[in-house]
């Protein structure tokens, strides 16, 4: 790496601490925790309630630039929970008509990252409660109060959709970051030991340091995946530039294990993950070559989403216009011996920027891998109808 090179990473780190710390001070909820503050509870027969439905239009039918729409019939759905889009002094739980929040969702992460799904299912994203981003900065009665009033939201919309609109059908559930914390455990609480353990496909569960102790103790069937075409397991990583990881000291992050009906950190634990270039659990390098495509977003005008306005209750203004060509040949990544993933720096400016402290490429967990991601998709569901015994 160049002397300019280095300096330029040395400036993106600490734009990212001070990112950081100018976040945490100005997103702690003015409030403890209080359920009679707490708004209305989603209703999932309403189209409203939901961020993706097959019976709405949203920009989770987005496509890349040049990639082919696939006109089969959609054979399997998939139930999306997305990540923390609330930063809010005045909530720990967004209400479900957080104009702030919801526009993120629609605008970018319907296409950035809902979208890896479409080609073979139909996509359902129910709009949920979400505890806001300072409930992962403080391990309280106060964050896991929020946390479960979430999840409440995420379990009732898993069993509408079942219930209502599922029919039978095999499905994938996904998720980024807060909800791959909620993912876990409906997995853990709701299908490994129900009749819908059957109907999974696979989890993709990105973003969110899942321990590996969740397997044999609150996980019986669901097995973490060890293969691109394992069915019925667990998919997930954590992006980190190769010289960066987890700070432990500062992760007061925890996971809720149903078999004591405590909060457990997960800084201590070792966890789950897999490489989303070559699909593999080793430790051996996969070279830029196997690096299918990251996809950019382009919007349709300059919005007004900065640091002057970041903790703003208001509408950014943003509104998506497309989803780039597939970027291929973009990094190499390497799971190293706990589990995490380390990437080398991007090529494109793109795919830099939003860096959390200790080179955490979190915001593109998702878009760096897209066609990795879509490919994979594919060939899981194939690997799940070939198998007679669940298909």
């Amino acid at each position: 790496m160049s002397v300019s090179s280095k300096l330029k990473s040395l400036r993106l780190k600490a734009q990212a601490e001070v990112v950081f710390r100018l976040i945490r001070h100005h997103v702690k909820p003015n409030h403890d925790f209080d359920v009679s503050k707490v708004t209305e509870r989603p209703n999932y027969s309403l189209l409203d309630h939901w961020a993706a439905h097959p019976e709405k239009e949203s920009y989770a039918s987005m496509r890349p630039a040049g990639v082919p729409l696939n006109d089969a019939e959609k054979s399997i759905d998939v139930f999306y929970i997305y990540p923390t889009l609330c930063f809010s002094q005045n909530h720990w739980n967004a209400p479900l008509d957080y104009v702030r929040t919801n526009e993120m969702i629609d605008q970018s992460i319907m296409p950035g990252q809902v979208s890896v799904y479409n080609e073979h299912a139909r996509i359902f994203s129910p709009r949920y409660r979400q505890a806001t981003f300072y409930s992962f900065l403080e391990a309280s009665d106060n964050s896991h109060q929020a946390f479960d009033l979430a999840y409440q939201d995420i379990e009732q919309a898993f069993h509408f959709y079942i219930r209502h609109l599922n029919e039978g059908r095999p499905f994938i559930i996904a998720s980024h970051s807060q909800g791959s914390l909620h993912g876990i455990r409906l997995l853990e609480e709701q299908i490994d030991s129900s009749p819908y353990y059957d109907q999974l496909i696979a989890a993709y569960l990105i973003g969110m340091h899942i321990p590996k102790d969740k397997i044999g103790r609150t996980l019986h069937q669901i097995k973490a995946a060890e293969s691109a075409t394992d069915t019925g397991c667990i998919i997930t990583y954590d992006t980190y530039g190769m010289n960066g990881g987890p700070q432990s000291d500062r992760d007061n992050v925890q996971h809720y294990y149903p078999d004591t009906s405590e909060w457990e950190y997960r800084k201590d634990k070792a966890v789950m993950g897999i490489n989303p270039m070559n699909w593999t659990t080793g430790t051996e390098l996969a070279g830029e070559s196997l690096h299918k495509g990251g996809v950019r977003m382009k919007f349709t005008k300059e919005s007004n989403f900065d640091m002057k306005n970041l903790f703003s209750e208001e509408a950014a203004g943003i509104q998506i216009q497309s989803l780039s060509a597939p970027i291929s040949g973009e990094v190499s990544a390497q799971l190293d011996s706990k589990g995490i993933l380390h990437i080398s720096t991007p090529k494109h400016q793109a795919f830099r920027e939003g860096l959390l402290p200790n080179e955490n490429y979190h915001i593109h967990d998702i878009s760096l891998f897209y066609m990795n991601l879509r490919e994979n998709v594919a060939d899981r569901v194939k690997s799940y109808f070939a198998n007679p015994g669940v298909a």
